[in-house]
């Protein structure tokens, strides 16, 4: 079973950075071939996303955000895929997150990345760092499930 890290923007304050993780659970629900690693399938950004806020306030989202760099470093080990969204909803936060993660998988060129974007002459995609990390380029969300599902089942172990 092949492992696929959904790696992207995450702000409560934009539904969008929820919503195509949620396109890419759906397409492959149930499948026997993969299983996705969401970063926002836990309590602490579900609740952040109805309280439309960037972080449990308090010593929670301390405590929490010192965990997220050392936990997404985790996703991406356990990961052989990666779907990578380079749209920056929103504007108030870079997608340091996702450059960290990007670098992370150039450390692992056997894993596969796969990046979308609603314009893909935007400097977050044209940057060398991101063209040396990402192997191939789609439209959307779907277009990447779609090749995803094309070239990793049924490879046969050799």
């Amino acid at each position: 079973m092949e492992a696929i890290y959904l790696v992207g923007q995450i702000s409560p304050k934009y539904e969008e950075t929820y919503a195509w993780r949620k396109d890419v659970r759906d397409y492959f629900y149930g499948s026997e071939y993969f299983k996705i690693i969401d970063p926002c399938s836990n309590s602490f950004n579900k609740n952040g996303l109805k309280e439309k806020k960037y972080a449990i306030e308090g010593t929670k989202r301390t405590f929490g955000l010192d965990l997220l760099v050392p936990k997404d470093l985790t996703f991406v080990k356990k990961s052989s895929i990666a779907v990578v969204n380079m749209n920056q909803y929103d504007p108030d936060k870079p997608l340091i997150g996702s450059y960290f993660e990007l670098a992370w998988y150039y450390m692992f060129p056997e894993k596969a990345v796969i990046a979308f974007s609603n314009n893909l002459n935007d400097y977050n995609c044209k940057h060398p760092f991101v063209s040396q990390a990402v192997d191939v380029w789609c439209n959307n969300q779907i277009e990447a499930c779609e090749l995803v599902e094309e070239y990793f089942i049924n490879i046969e172990s050799v």
